[in-house]
């Protein structure tokens, strides 16, 4: 028969051998983690430019067309309702009251983009016509979409417009 004090040092060989995690016991959990992206769409700036080295050249004759195109990025993960409105200068290139024939396209990733360019102006058929959206649908797995904006500037057909640089604004907003 073994005595307390033989049992005692087992123990004692058994803890050092083994650690006291081993008389301890474990418990395990499993943790389940969820984050939430809500919908949202924003452009890769806030503030773009169309400057007059975008153009294909300046404007140097009478009936002249210049063109500038430029893509800019939509960051969305749903989908987005574009619509273009005027800004500065009702969105017609103007220096100190003169004013060149102003047009525009919108292109890139649209479910359906501009096939001709659409006068300034708010009209029906015009580019800056309430009823004048334009629509991307979003794809899965696919969150940055291109969205190129092209202008026209053409010079008056019987006169010269005066030298200088001729500015104006488009606002694009998207609604998702």
């Amino acid at each position: 028969m073994f005595s307390n004090r033989v049992l005692s040092v087992l123990l004692t060989a058994c803890v050092a051998l083994f650690g006291a995690d081993a008389l301890a016991g474990t418990t395990a959990t499993t943790v389940t983690i969820t984050g939430t992206v809500d919908t949202f769409a924003e452009w890769d700036s806030a503030t773009q430019t169309i400057a007059p080295a975008d153009f294909d050249g300046h404007i140097t004759a009478v009936n002249q067309t210049r063109t500038a195109t430029k893509t800019f990025v939509l960051y969305m993960n749903g989908d987005v309702s574009i619509a273009p409105t005027a800004g500065a200068n009702s969105g017609i290139l103007t220096r100190a009251g003169q004013t060149l024939t102003t047009r525009y396209r919108l292109t890139g990733d649209l479910n359906v983009p501009d096939v001709a360019y659409k006068l300034a102006g708010d009209g029906a058929g015009e580019f800056f016509n309430v009823g004048n959206t334009y629509a991307i649908t979003h794809n899965a797995g696919d969150g940055a979409y291109d969205v190129t904006l092209s202008v026209q500037m053409i010079s008056p057909a019987a006169a010269a417009p005066d030298a200088g640089d001729y500015t104006c604004g488009v606002v694009l907003t998207a609604t998702f």
